[in-house]
């Protein structure tokens, strides 16, 4: 009897280990990742490599994920709404490449381009090397 109650809560302890191992420490990488993929992805999309570009694209949409899980915790609801838009643009470019169509890889580009400007704006302080999260 006791060992059907220790998986759930064992798997409830994971997700929650996991949850609270979203925190600032791992922001940094995270926007190093995000801004390294949204390159190769950038170039993918002028080069015309769909293939690539839609993989990038999904790398970068699970990516805008964890951001919106990590502002959602700080209860920052217009950094959650980037983060979605930015993962819905890059689902939809990824689409995009898989079907051809170059116009909506570049409006999808666009969209993605404009989220990190959006949100650095309102949420990061400082200067190059040492940005900290407001």
């Amino acid at each position: 009897m006791k060992t059907t109650h220790i998986l759930p809560i064992l798997l409830a302890l994971g997700f929650g280990i996991c949850l609270v191992a979203q925190t600032e420490a791992d922001y940094p990488g995270w926007m190093k990742d995000v801004a390294a993929t949204k390159g190769k992805l950038s170039k993918d999309v002028k080069g015309k490599q769909n293939a690539e570009a839609a993989t990038e694209a999904k790398h970068l949409a699970s990516l805008y994920d964890q951001l919106s899980t990590f502002w959602s915790g700080r209860k920052a609801s217009d950094a959650v709404t980037i983060a979605k838009n930015g993962a819905t643009a890059s689902n939809e470019l990824a689409a995009a490449a898989n079907a051809g169509d170059e116009a909506k890889m570049e409006s999808s580009l666009q969209t993605i381009n404009g989220t990190c400007g959006a949100c650095h704006r309102a949420h990061r302080e400082g200067s190059p090397g040492s940005f900290k999260i407001k």
